[in-house]
């Protein structure tokens, strides 16, 4: 007997179509957050460009997540289990990108002393995200981690993760202070 589980992923979409626009929805996002700003010579200008990368990858991820949910549950057994892992996972990034987002915008870039050392502080929720994956459940079943292999998008997304692992962290560099600041406070 078939089940059709609400949302657009329910009925007759193949595991290989899901995973494929699972991992086309994700890539966005990865693309956003593992583009950090460049640095600035002025700790304010870089500052601002890391509440930019922040706010990019925030909206890219709702982005995601809002094209997961109108995807649905994945078409395998436990099919609703696994996508709302992958989506609770994304959720928690989200939150990481926003919270770190916000005590960034909260910092005075006029105080680069304070600023180097509070920034990495601000940072904290993303930096840790360095060793999470959030598409690791998708693996432990082999119906969708057979389809991944085929998927077009999955293989970009491959890609994409392996070149940012290999350059760089996810979360950018605090700024270092002008020449001659810095100094006690």
């Amino acid at each position: 007997m078939a089940v059709t589980v609400t949302g657009c992923g329910g009925s007759g979409i193949t595991a290989e179509q899901w995973t494929d626009q699972m991992c086309g929805a994700v890539l966005p996002f990865v693309q956003t957050a593992t583009t950090p700003p460049a640095a600035a010579a002025d700790p304010a200008a870089t500052t601002r460009g890391i509440s930019d990368y922040l706010g990019r990858s925030t909206t890219a991820l709702d982005g995601t997540l809002e094209t997961l949910q109108r995807l649905g549950a994945a078409p395998v057994d436990d099919g609703e289990a696994v996508s709302t892992r992958l989506r609770d996972s994304l959720t928690d990034i989200r939150t990481a990108f926003a919270t770190s987002k916000s005590q960034v915008d909260a910092l005075d870039t006029g105080d680069p002393a304070a600023l180097q050392q509070k920034l990495p502080e601000a940072l904290a929720p993303v930096s840790r995200l360095q060793s999470d994956t959030a598409l690791a459940g998708l693996t432990s079943n082999a119906e969708l981690s057979a389809a991944s292999q085929s998927s077009a998008n999955c293989r970009r997304l491959g890609e994409v993760s392996r070149a940012a692992s290999a350059s760089a962290s996810p979360a950018p560099e605090a700024p270092a202070p002008a020449n001659g600041e810095g100094g006690g406070g």
